[in-house]
């Protein structure tokens, strides 16, 4: 644990030897000044993120049927559907908002919803994943998602599946609603907007999009016809701020209202600043290391077992995650029904070397690790780095951003990977196990890019199976969770190829001049009602 410490230490005071820019002016009362490391913001597309970055803005230039209370986890709001019905054979009737437009001025119908969640399926990006485990494919959407009327949107049954599952995912960046006519007039080749909405955006939310210049700086502008109400800024400027230090010291002179992904030491020393304000939300999901079973290596399961051995948790939790995590033992965490006691994560490295020579490597090998160049996933890589280097396991880190660490990943084409996930259902079994366990397809056209097991290339039909009994199940709470237990069960007996290290914990800091800056765990956090005090 020492050498973490020395580590941790030489970090901040390189850190803190780095030139800063120029003092900027106080931040204006009517905007809002975000800092934030802008590697992970790749697309602004809402059917291609899966970022912490990413949902933020979109967040902010789109709405959801259905929003999450920020302040009561698992109680859902009205967003752009005002009531919702589940009918006799589990179908979702949503009755939509009279007033909504979009800011184009066209009224938000329920055939916007339907294109909208068609998209998602069709386009074959990230947000596929979570429709297409609800049974919506390509070949079934357009029956599937229906407009009754321009109020009146349903979303049919294809599998059966507890409604429930549905509601909180309904929430999350890759349900949001498009203007259908302005992505159809930038389609090109069939893309279905793919191209354009890359960089642009066409939703009803309370920001416009002015600028966004990758790694640079993203501009959103007040929509004064917002249809939830005016905006309180006038506007929002997210600089990106890659060093921890800057941002520390932008926020202490007033110049940043908001800051992610400062380090510890950073955010340690900000929490006795009586002008700022830190948040440390607990999160829906894993810091995680994957494994992929292409790799001839890591395809068995002793050696994938041995790994597991070498990783020292605790140490990595209490130093390199400190303010980033909780220390995790298995898939789902302690608090939520279905969690078991006693299995998972144990640090022995005695073992972890016995058990790789007992595999068959006595000397070790040598993996690429990938690992965004952001915090903590870069200390994270650094720290397991160090574990392995322990049983002779070379870990060869590789840093970038999400295109360069997260593509390979979802495109099924590296060996190990640092990685942090979400729950779509945060308060419910199935969110984390389905995440990081169920792969219902593995073939590598599925693109089922968000299951990380299919990430993994692993697949366990009886896990699978179970998995999809208990989403199935409406009326006995306790069969359903017993069902998530023993797929859990069996997924730590498979040696799984996916490790997670710690539960998340997304803190940021934020000064003592914001009023109503509500962080949401789910990462959709919404600025329209920010206000600043003199």
């Amino acid at each position: 644990m020492s050498h973490f410490r020395c580590l941790l230490a030489a970090s901040t005071a390189i850190a803190a030897g780095l030139l800063i820019s120029p003092a900027l002016a106080e931040t204006p009362r009517d905007q809002l000044i975000i800092g934030m490391n802008m590697v992970n913001l790749t697309s602004l597309d809402p059917h291609n993120v899966n970022s912490y970055e990413s949902y933020h803005v979109i967040a902010n230039l789109y709405d959801t049927l259905l929003r999450n209370d920020p302040t009561a986890p698992g109680k859902l709001l009205p967003g752009l559907a005002k009531s919702w019905t589940v009918q006799p054979d589990g179908s979702i009737e949503f009755a939509l908002d009279e007033n909504a437009t979009f800011q184009s001025g066209r009224k938000v119908t329920a055939a916007d919803v339907a294109y909208s969640f068609s998209r998602a399926v069709k386009v074959g990006l990230l947000g596929k994943t979570y429709f297409d485990q609800w049974g919506y494919k390509a070949d079934n959407a357009d029956d599937m998602f229906v407009a009754k009327d321009d109020n009146t949107f349903l979303m049919k049954v294809s599998t059966k599946i507890a409604p429930s599952l549905k509601f909180s995912a309904l929430t999350r960046a890759y349900a949001v609603v498009l203007d259908s006519e302005v992505v159809k007039s930038h389609e090109k080749d069939g893309d279905m907007g793919r191209g354009w909405l890359a960089s642009n955006a066409a939703g009803s939310g309370p920001f416009t999009l002015n600028r966004w210049n990758p790694n640079d700086v993203a501009l959103l502008d007040r929509y004064d016809a917002y249809w939830g109400g005016e905006p309180k800024m006038k506007r929002v400027v997210v600089r990106n701020l890659p060093e921890s230090q800057t941002e520390r010291l932008l926020l202490e002179k007033g110049d940043l209202d908001v800051g992610f992904q400062l380090v510890s030491a950073d955010i340690d020393g900000l929490s006795t600043n009586p002008a700022i304000v830190i948040d440390r939300l607990k999160g829906s999901g894993f810091y995680y290391l994957i494994m992929s079973t292409e790799d001839p290596d890591l395809k068995k399961p002793e050696v994938r077992k041995a790994i597991r051995y070498c990783i020292n948790f605790k140490d990595i939790n209490d130093v390199v995650m400190k303010n980033y995590g909780e220390f995790a033992t298995t898939f789902i965490p302690a608090g939520i029904p279905g969690y078991v006691e006693g299995i998972g994560n144990v640090f022995d490295p005695a073992k972890c070397k016995a058990d790789l020579a007992a595999a068959g490597y006595p000397d070790g090998f040598t993996k690429q690790l990938l690992s965004l160049s952001s915090v903590p996933y870069a200390d994270l890589a650094t720290a397991l780095q160090q574990n392995f280097a322990a049983a002779n396991i070379t870990a060869n880190i590789q840093t970038g951003n999400g295109d360069q660490t997260y593509g390979p990943m979802r495109t099924r084409k590296f060996q190990l990977g640092v990685g942090r996930t979400a729950s779509s259902s945060p308060d419910d079994a199935d969110g984390w196990i389905r995440t990081h366990a169920y792969n219902p397809d593995n073939t590598p056209d599925a693109t089922l890019s968000n299951l990380q097991a299919w990430r993994a290339s692993f697949e366990l039909p009886e896990v699978n199976k179970l998995i999809d009994e208990a989403a199935a199940i409406t009326d006995d709470e306790a069969k359903r969770v017993e069902l998530y237990t023993q797929a859990l069960k069996l997924f730590e007996e498979s040696a799984p190829p996916i490790i997670p290290i710690s539960r998340r914990v997304d803190p940021y800091a934020k000064s003592a001049r914001l009023v109503n800056y509500v962080g949401d765990p789910s990462w959709m956090t919404r600025w329209n009602m920010v206000e600043k005090k003199d």
